[in-house]
């Protein structure tokens, strides 16, 4: 009685996972329900950017809303390069030798020192730079979310980059379309400092 008492939580646990994994097992086969009333892949993936979106807009309930929790792919930051120039050609102002050495600690008083100073800053030390200016813009980063969206027969995958507006969420536009899931996570990965939410 006391094994079967202490195997009940395992065995809810299991049963909670399998259930899980039939609910999304059931509703990625849906994408595989001919429907003639909507385009082919192909057809799709040629529209214009525009049109895609007006077509999700139309065709896709809550397309909005499916942006977020387990669609919400990771953020990337990107640095513009008068930003990063004004930073170094104004290194007391901004204190560059603090940010550069709270990415590399190991770094000698000696050699910040000389970065503050006015010394040229060797590769690593610019992508430090780059690291903490990332790490302390709260407002700089771009969200990633993406969906399936469901076509004649199969589906493909939309990637959207947002802006985060506070407590109102974030504002999303359509980025690209692609064949599949992994050839979009592989345009992701491209992007710079990136950082992903899960594994993919």
């Amino acid at each position: 009685m006391n094994v079967m008492r202490n195997k009940l939580p395992l065995i809810k646990a299991l049963l909670r996972r399998s259930r899980r994994l039939w609910n999304h097992a059931v509703s990625y086969l849906q994408y595989y329900r001919y429907d003639p009333s909507k385009p082919s892949k192909a057809e799709f993936l040629k529209l214009d950017l525009d049109d895609q979106q007006a077509w999700i807009e139309a065709n896709v309930p809550d397309d909005e809303i499916n942006l977020y929790g387990t669609n919400y792919l990771g953020c990337s930051y990107e640095l513009d390069e008068g930003t990063l120039e004004e930073y170094i050609e104004n290194r007391d102002d901004y204190g560059v030798s603090g940010i550069i050495s709270s990415q590399l600690p190991h770094l000698t008083e000696e050699r910040l020192e000389a970065i503050d100073d006015g010394a040229d800053l060797t590769l690593e030390e610019v992508e430090a730079l780059k690291s903490g200016i990332a790490e302390n813009d709260f407002h700089g980063w771009q969200m990633h979310s993406g969906q399936y969206i469901k076509v004649r027969f199969g589906a493909v995958y939309a990637l959207y980059i947002g802006e985060d507006i506070g407590q109102g969420g974030a504002i999303f536009k359509l980025e690209a379309v692609f064949r599949s899931k992994s050839i979009a996570m592989l345009a992701l990965g491209d992007k710079p400092m990136m950082a992903l939410e899960q594994a993919f």
